[in-house]
């Protein structure tokens, strides 16, 4: 007999009240002998129940993150191989993955946690009303985020508190009105907040919400364009324009009002500029450090050091050897770019952070990386060695390929410094212990270990006040208006130091390609190649790969815009018929779990997303 889909709601309630979160508000109480329905009836009851949406989230953005990182063109394999081998190359990717099949299962258990809420509408208590819009904003960023990773997906708008079977497939037109529909009774309703820093949806995320479901809308409905993405053309601006005008109702009149780092510092977590985010506070009473955070921080690299040096102290940065920059990704970052060092910790050292304390006495720089237009020459490693006494038995690694490494060491009797040169590709330093660069961004520095668990306590940001710039420079574009896009770049790039561009036509693109030209050896950026008149959906898309770096953004944006095929050819080295399925269509989408397609009795193999479909 078949199984629902959809998780009963007395499954999911009881799921709720066995869980202990690490949040304020997300520290559902155990209340499990107490009647669920009269329990979630009443006005403590309601608020429990209310936490269960949001904690679903963390399972998506802290357990599926292969699904938003693998297969572009910005993340790579590492130490350990890629992260998930079918995800990235696309060849083996099958209606069985099991990354697919995780990711659909929490969204739609989201997405009946959302509705449960929405049945208990005459609780008592004095937030109900607010809790009731916020699950109507979470029902839809559930539904938008099935939607990018599938397509048009099966809608579930009621409460379920018995086993059902069928729910058919919407078109994606269908879905992005669903989606549209539940996000604007927000805005009609106006009940949310203009802001919150604790965790909760506002008005200000549902705006940011709205112009990215438009966006995707116009691409997707908008649009023709070839089998493989190129030759774009837009055949209806309205989409884009809706989206435009929300993403400046996100940005509400205001600037960038904090730099690149001190926005993503762990101290400064509620800050203006977030406009929502997945909250982690440590210290909560029953708390388990090394379960109850997450794992962001320790995403983005290969192992980049040991304890062995600190006694076991755990005091060094202990990544899981995934999702290393890739080449690409750090040539884009240009010379003045505060997001390049905001980005990256370019000083390993052997108590990881002390980078943070300020506190070098006694400390060991392992390695430097400075960014690839550098001066590697004699004279400017010389002025490294001497700022710092930490520096003078540094390895200098630059990101280029080959990558250069000068090995600096000291005569400890006549203080005379030798320096080593040799090359090596970047495959191999961003696949070795300690030879490639870290993603700081994310650091949790009160963290009792660097390690690859649940350790960190920083909040995973999910929408943020640059994002949403950027939103509006692609909206903006799309809708006819190159100028107000380009505007909207400049905020950002602003923000960061870097040049601001007179138009898109003039934004340079460096990149290596694979010569002795590519490595900036102290002979000038200007002699390392570069790429202009570059279309200016891939200047933003540029402006996005440097601001949004580590964040679970790039795949979404690749699939949107049309760029996923040619970016993983061009930039990945991919054969494009990985990406032509057995069908002979091409893979845009992720496929529908077959597992799925099998448990609902609406959907047949005819269901299956292009280039996955049986023979």
């Amino acid at each position: 007999m078949k199984k629902n889909i959809l998780l009963p709601v007395l499954a999911i309630a009881g799921g709720l009240m066995l869980t202990s979160c690490g949040k304020d508000f997300l520290d559902a109480e155990n209340k499990s002998n107490i009647d669920a329905d009269k329990y979630f009836s009443t006005a403590d009851g309601f608020e429990n129940l209310a936490t269960a949406p949001y904690y679903k989230l963390r399972a998506i953005f802290d357990g599926d993150q292969n699904l938003f990182l693998s297969g572009t063109d910005l993340y790579t394999e590492g130490r350990s191989g890629y992260a998930s081998t079918a995800l990235s190359l696309y060849k083996d990717l099958s209606d069985e993955n099991s990354d697919c099949q995780s990711f659909y299962s929490h969204c739609y258990d989201g997405i009946q946690q959302c509705n449960t809420v929405l049945n208990y509408s005459n609780a008592a208590g004095t937030n109900v009303a607010k809790r009731l819009e916020e699950a109507k904003a979470l029902k839809a960023f559930y539904y938008y985020l099935l939607s990018q990773q599938f397509g048009g997906v099966p809608i579930s708008d009621k409460y379920i508190a018995s086993i059902q079977t069928s729910f058919p497939r919407a078109s994606i037109d269908s879905t992005y009105q669903y989606i549209t529909g539940i996000l604007e009774e927000v805005e009609k309703n106006n009940i949310l907040p203009t802001d919150d820093h604790t965790g909760k949806v506002s008005m200000r995320f549902v705006y940011n919400l709205l112009a990215k479901t438009y966006l995707a809308w116009g691409w997707d409905c908008g649009t023709t364009a070839d089998a493989d993405g190129s030759n774009v053309k837009v055949t209806n601006k309205s989409y884009f324009e809706k989206a435009a005008a929300y993403a400046d109702k996100a940005i509400n009149g205001q600037k960038p009002v904090m730099t690149f780092s001190n926005m993503w510092n762990l101290a400064n977590e509620d800050n203006n500029d977030i406009l929502f985010a997945i909250k982690y506070t440590r210290g909560i009473t029953g708390q388990d450090e090394t379960t109850d955070g997450n794992r962001q921080d320790a995403y983005f690299s290969n192992y980049y050091n040991d304890d062995s040096g600190n006694g076991g102290k755990g005091l060094t940065k202990y990544t899981n050897s995934i999702y290393p920059a890739s080449e690409r990704l750090l040539y884009l970052f240009e010379p003045g770019d505060e997001r390049f060092e905001g980005t990256f910790m370019v000083e390993q050292r052997m108590e990881y952070k002390k980078f943070y304390t300020n506190n070098a006495a006694n400390d060991t720089i392992y390695g430097y990386y400075p960014a690839w237009y550098s001066d590697l020459s004699e004279t400017a490693l010389q002025n490294y060695v001497n700022s710092d006494a930490t520096h003078a038995q540094a390895k200098v690694y630059s990101s280029s390929d080959p990558c250069v490494f000068i090995s600096a060491t000291v005569n400890k009797r006549t203080g005379k410094i030798t320096y080593k040169t040799g090359t090596q590709s970047y495959k191999t330093s961003r696949t070795t212990t300690g030879t490639s660069l870290c993603v700081r961004k994310f650091d949790d520095y009160t963290a009792t270990r660097h390690g690859t668990s649940k350790v960190s306590f920083h909040d995973i940001v999910l929408a943020h006040l640059t994002e949403t710039y950027l939103l509006g420079a692609e909206a903006y574009y799309m809708a006819g208006n190159e100028s107000k896009a380009l505007e909207y770049v400049n905020v950002v790039r602003a923000r960061s130091g870097a040049e601001t561009l007179s138009s898109f036509a003039s934004y340079k693109r460096h990149y290596s390609d694979g010569t002795t030209n590519s490595i900036n050896t102290g002979s000038g950026i200007d002699n390392v190649p570069y790429v202009t008149n570059l279309d200016p959906v891939d200047v933003i898309l540029d402006e996005r790969a440097r601001e949004l770096c580590g964040e679970f953004y790039r795949w979404i944006d690749l699939r949107r815009t049309k760029r996923l095929i040619n970016y993983n050819v061009e930039y990945n080295g991919l054969d494009k018929n990985n990406f032509v399925g057995s069908d002979g269509q091409y893979k845009w989408y992720r496929p529908f779990p077959v597992g799925e397609i099998n448990l609902n009795d609406a959907l047949t193999n005819e269901d299956q997303n292009p280039g996955y479909k049986a023979d």
